[in-house]
């Protein structure tokens, strides 16, 4: 992976690092999204190149120290808990990225049929909004606390929609003929509750946001 230039970081501010960090993580789990759209295909080059991708990318790293460095020593909007609150929100969705990567690399899966594919690519298209809107989000937070704040009611409707689709897909796996401990089961299903594990957490972080554009307002 490439390193980022330690000079270029330094001169950064705390609302910089945030951007390119929520920028970092954002492209690394539209990776991984990318990898199950390739699995779905059965391109299974693909599906690995992609998951490998998120496993291996180490340059938040440098943006985390370069913004942990300065935290503390930095005038800030809000307070330096919530600030680092907001970027440790941000670090569990690589969290949540590379575990579902891991875990999704253990086995290479065949789906059921065509119409279980296309109810995986509709919660696929939910996620990306969520990834995006959240991103917005995270940018906006230091400018216009308003507009953050709709976004984030934005991001708890389309996760309350795949919410629904959800049980959908546990319904027509659950119901398929096949043996109860199989692979394929199993795979499908952690696969499944893996990405609404990414979507709850955006839901919850898009909530945190909404806190602290409440919070925040007063002084508006």
């Amino acid at each position: 992976m490439n390193e980022l230039d330690e000079k270029v970081l330094k001169k950064l501010n705390i609302d910089k690092l945030t951007h390119m960090f929520m920028d970092e993580i954002n492209e690394q789990n539209l990776k991984l999204i990318e990898g199950i759209e390739c699995l779905l295909e059965e391109n299974f080059d693909g599906f690995e190149k992609n998951l490998k991708y998120v496993i291996k990318s180490t340059t938040e790293i440098q943006i985390k120290k370069a913004f942990e460095s300065k935290i503390f020593k930095s005038k800030l909007m809000f307070s330096k808990a919530d600030r680092l609150k907001l970027f440790s929100k941000i670090n569990d969705m690589k969290n949540i990225g590379e575990f579902l990567a891991n875990k999704m690399l253990l086995y290479k899966v065949i789906f059921p049929d065509e119409k279980f594919k296309l109810q995986v690519l509709s919660i696929i298209k939910s996620i990306k909004e969520l990834l995006n809107n959240i991103s917005e989000a995270v940018k906006s937070i230091g400018s216009d606390l308003s507009k953050s704040h709709d976004i984030c009611e934005k991001i708890k409707e389309v996760r309350r929609k795949m919410r629904k689709e959800e049980w959908i897909l546990l319904n027509r796996l659950w119901n398929y003929d096949m043996d109860y401990l199989s692979r394929t089961f199993l795979y499908l299903k952690e696969l499944i509750e893996g990405i609404m594990l990414l979507a709850d957490h955006i839901k919850n972080f898009a909530e945190y946001i909404q806190f602290l554009a409440t919070k925040y307002l007063i002084f508006d």
